[in-house]
């Protein structure tokens, strides 16, 4: 998400400011050149973009890059002895473990090798891309080193490169997988750490809260699955509200459901607030038709290079899926009422400054078209602005809005 702060300028009159002269763009062309549908390049800064405010050479009143908003992420991952391949007789069941390559001469549960490997991979890539407006945190529970789920395990930070082997560390050899379940305890304690969250510098306050469960079985006694669904149902509506993600890391219709319930994960991620899109409301046991609701991963014969690939690619939806496209709008200081006609925005993306026309398919809209706080992009929009780390986005005010008509 990302935050637009205008403040009103008026054309010509050649006083500084933050946002630069809106009468200038480079060599005061406006080209129109179209890039593809529901783009266009505006103009030729001669800036490394193609203009400071690529509309006009007359019109704008004031322009600002709007800034992202930030995420705060908290991992609760399942660290119980399922995840290495335990029985729950003091056993291992037959094909759930292989050799680990990070502990030489051990055989590991291959969900736990699976999990460990794909969220490292995941810090990794958080760390490399050095984006400010993305916070995570991470609690493990059971396992060999087990913390109370009330207290902080590794904490909410910006993830640079030692925020990143810190997270890894905590999943690293000597700690494995082993004991219970105790999810709903757990996602208890974390929500209320995640919501007591205080963001530091260079992470900014407003921002979106966002749990992601990850677990391989069901709840251990005395926590039980209603429980777990009044926490997340209470956290979607609480303040500040938190949306729950639930991955579930198990073989589908497994019987008993002591063993893990497909349908209990797809009731989390509903009460959560983060059904996929389009999925099956009644997805699990005999109506497999459609998507789930939640995440699933079913190892089956997998190896632990194939399970990590699968909850890799969760997890990175799941990071798509709370980069919002939305973008607060703040009226320009002293400008009186804004006029939505008169609104802009602006994508700079492989050092060319597009254009984005008002458009609810591929282009962006207001959440109010007579009285808009909020700007969302919509479509190719959002995905160019999501695929690419270093794009930026500006909203120009004073020129008349572009449309899929009129540009």
């Amino acid at each position: 998400m990302v935050a637009a702060s205008l403040v009103g300028q008026g054309c010509g009159s050649g006083e500084s400011s933050e946002f630069g002269d809106p009468t200038k763009t480079g060599n005061g062309t406006s080209s129109g050149e179209p890039v593809g549908p529901g783009f266009m390049v505006t103009g030729d800064g001669g800036d490394g973009s193609t203009g400071q405010d690529p509309l006009t050479n007359s019109c704008a009143t004031a322009s600002a890059e709007a800034k992202r908003l930030p995420v705060y992420m908290q991992f609760i991952i399942d660290g119980s002895g399922s995840m290495d391949g335990a029985d729950g007789n003091g056993g291992f069941i037959a094909g759930e473990r292989e050799a680990d390559p990070a502990s030489p001469g051990r055989q590991t549960g291959k969900k736990w090798i699976a999990v460990r490997d794909a969220l490292s991979a995941f810090f990794d890539d958080v760390a490399a891309k050095n984006d400010p407006s993305f916070a995570v945190g991470m609690y493990l529970f059971s396992s060999t080193s087990p913390k109370p789920a009330n207290q902080v395990d590794i904490p909410i930070k910006f993830v640079d490169a030692a925020h990143a082997a810190t997270l890894k560390a905590r999943l690293a050899p000597p700690t494995f997988a082993n004991n219970g379940t105790p999810l709903c305890t757990s996602i208890d304690g974390q929500l209320g750490i995640l919501k007591a969250f205080t963001p530091s510098a260079p992470v900014q306050p407003g921002g979106k809260y966002v749990l992601v469960a990850m677990t391989d079985g069901i709840p251990s006694a005395p926590d039980n699955k209603a429980q777990c669904l009044a926490s997340a149902t209470g956290a979607k509506t609480g303040t500040p509200a938190v949306a729950t993600f639930a991955v579930g890391v198990g073989n589908e219709d497994a019987s008993p459901t002591a063993v893990y319930d497909e349908v209990f994960m797809k009731d989390l991620a509903q009460a959560g607030g983060t059904a996929v899109a389009g999925c099956n409301a009644s997805w699990g046991n005999a109506d497999k038709t459609g998507a789930p609701c939640h995440f699933q991963i079913t190892p089956g014969t997998k190896t632990a290079a194939q399970i990590k690939a699968d909850f890799l690619t969760a997890i990175n939806a799941i990071r798509d899926a709370v980069a919002s496209c939305e973008f607060p709008l703040t009226k320009p200081a002293g400008s009186g009422d804004l006029d939505p006609t008169n609104v802009n925005v602006v994508m700079t993306t492989g050092g060319k400054d597009n254009t984005v026309p008002q458009n609810a398919t591929d282009g962006w809209t207001y959440d109010d078209p007579t009285n808009p706080t909020k700007v969302f992009l919509k479509g190719k929009a959002c995905d160019t602005l999501k695929a690419d780390p270093a794009a930026k986005i500006k909203i120009v005010i004073g020129c008349k809005t572009i449309t899929d008509a009129t540009k």
